[in-house]
């Protein structure tokens, strides 16, 4: 299975009357005044008196405590969008009215929205590549710059000028003055106790209950790390026996013995698979397969790492999945060395973006041409620093906001709305008042995972004194000594000499199954070049470079073929 050629949503225009005829065909046309309103995938909500039409673009709509009826979102639509803001990511909705029609996307950003507007037109849509093709729209250098370096997209940043994401914690309404934007960016503020593990425990308590008692047949994604270890332990024991639990068998990882003694110890039901069926697609499957998650990815995240991850997920069962993306900033993702308040200036960032970012994401030398490639590195720099600007003047803080308010929406987000046509993913950790906590936690209490320790050891110290995979148990890291304080900096320090080789010999890390899926493609490439006849007279590749893979000179790298597979879908429908 791969995936779909539009995920659910919404196309609206104003100005452009051959628009509607661009959505999916099984898509509902209606006028509200001056907009044309295409919506395809969901059923429609309606009010009492059918004056107001509501698609929920998402196939959830929960916050801690439980799901969220449909009244309240339709009623909220058309009041304050901002009363939605606490619902889980992802979560966007449209509402159709007279002579406008609202939408908005969820606080962190998930739920991915687009907008254009030029004289006389204006459109909003879940898709990119829909508004790029009515729109004409050549690429974007400075989208594909910062794309060629890390793999994923900044802020509103697209590959296709003039088409922007809507921000996160925003609302949209457009009518036949245009575009107007609003921050719905509030919701519900929860007091934050002075024992900060004590509330974060709660709230993972609470949240694991109340999805279990709605979703008892939920699969929690099982891991030997940190994060996942924490929601299996705000899962009362009673409630663990008979869990559903699932593993991805990926090769140099040990996830797999960890997860399998945890499952026995606790009689859950595990699942494991491994990533086998990618050696077994012809190259022809292979494209398409990428091809596909290019779309519904928009061009702007790894779709040679989605469609592997894709066709191993085809032996695990569906449904509800529970995630433990989040714990990410809770343990400062992005620290590096002692960790305490300080100023930042440019020249941070470009190490920051060096050695933590470029590294596993950027393209092999030589596919931009020389001129656009130097660009493209300090242009990328200037975007990563605008950046870490909007997260304030401290940098931990700063570096802990890139994360959560840029890297999450932007490649975990995609990922997550691009997958909802099999599985519906519930990320606990996104709670909007978990991450408030986490967010008033300083530094120095979330750097070495003290943080996420202590939580883990309030949350159930009987898993807190079991190792992680690669590393010690978290009781280690909940109350550190100068041992372990040594031994914690030792760890860092070998990370760091990883990245450093890592980046001195110009290479990066695949993604699972990357190697095999992206060797396929390139071969259907080969068979057939015309496929990258879109991408002839990009003037920031190098032809002579693109020329040597199709004749089979030189093998590109999977990062490579990933940035050619979203710029060839995105280039095919702007062309």
């Amino acid at each position: 299975m791969t995936g779909s050629a539009l995920r659910p949503g919404f196309l609206a225009t104003v100005g452009r009357s051959e628009a509607p005829s661009a959505a999916p065909r099984e898509a509902t046309l209606t006028a509200h005044g001056a907009v044309e309103l295409a919506l395809w995938g969901r059923p429609v909500l309606h009010d009492r008196s059918g004056d107001r039409r509501t698609l929920v673009i998402s196939r959830l709509m929960r916050r801690t405590d439980g799901t969220v009826a449909s009244d309240e979102v339709v009623e909220s639509m058309s009041a304050d969008p901002a009363a939605l803001q606490d619902l889980l990511p992802p979560f966007g909705a449209v509402q159709a009215r007279a002579g406008a029609v609202r939408f908005t996307a969820d606080w962190m950003g998930f739920e991915h929205l687009f907008l254009f507007e030029r004289p006389g037109q204006a459109m909003a849509s879940t898709s990119a590549l829909l508004i790029g093709r009515l729109a004409e729209a050549p690429f974007d250098h400075a989208g594909v710059a910062v794309q060629s370096q890390l793999g994923w997209q900044l802020g509103s940043m697209t590959i296709l000028e003039g088409v922007r994401k809507l921000p996160p914690g925003h609302s949209g309404t457009m009518s036949e003055d245009g575009i107007a934007i609003d921050s719905a960016d509030g919701g519900t503020h929860r007091s934050v106790a002075s024992d900060a593990v004590a509330e974060a425990a709660g709230i993972l308590r609470r949240s694991l209950n109340s999805l279990l008692d709605d979703h008892p047949d939920a699969v929690l994604q099982l891991t030997g790390g940190m994060d996942s270890r924490l929601l299996l332990s705000a899962i009362h024991p009673a409630r663990r026996r008979g869990l559903h639990a699932m593993t991805l068998d990926v090769p140099g990882a040990g996830d797999v013995a960890i997860a399998r003694a945890l499952a026995e110890r606790f009689g859950m039901v595990h699942d494991v698979h491994g990533l086998a069926d990618v050696a077994d697609l012809t190259p022809e499957e292979a494209w398409h397969a990428c091809r596909a998650e290019a779309t519904v990815l928009d061009g702007m995240s790894d779709p040679v790492a989605l469609a592997a991850q894709r066709i191993a997920e085809r032996a695990f069962t569906q449904g509800v999945r529970i995630s433990g993306l989040g714990g990410e900033v809770a343990r400062g993702f992005y620290y590096v060395g002692r960790v305490r308040d300080r100023p930042y200036e440019r020249r941070d960032a470009a190490r920051l973006a060096s050695w933590r970012m470029f590294v596993n994401e950027a393209v092999e030398p030589g596919l931009l041409t020389e001129d656009f490639a130097r660009w493209a590195r300090e242009r990328a720099i200037d975007e990563v620093y605008a950046a870490l600007r909007d997260g304030g003047d401290e940098w931990f803080r700063a570096t802990d906001d890139l994360y959560l308010r840029h890297r999450m929406q932007r490649w975990a987000g995609a990922t997550d709305i691009a997958v909802s046509d099999l599985r519906v993913v519930i990320n606990p950790m996104l709670d909007p008042a978990f991450l408030r906590i986490v967010s008033r936690v300083h530094p120095r209490d979330k750097a070495d995972a003290k943080f996420l320790a202590r939580l883990q050891m309030d949350l159930d110290p009987e898993l807190g004194r079991l190792p992680l995979d690669g590393r010690p148990a978290p009781a280690t890291f909940a109350r550190p000594t100068a041992w372990s304080g040594a031994a914690n900096a030792y760890r860092s320090g070998r990370r760091f000499a990883s990245k450093a080789s890592q980046r001195l010999r110009r290479g990066n890390r695949p993604p699972a199954g990357g190697e095999v899926l992206a060797a396929k493609v390139v071969e259907h490439w080969r068979a057939h070049p015309g496929l990258l006849d879109s991408l002839a007279h990009a003037p920031f590749l190098s032809q002579a470079w693109l020329s040597s893979v199709l004749e089979g000179e030189r093998d590109p790298r999977p990062s490579a073929v990933a940035l050619l597979t979203n710029l060839a879908v995105a280039g095919e429908r702007v062309r």
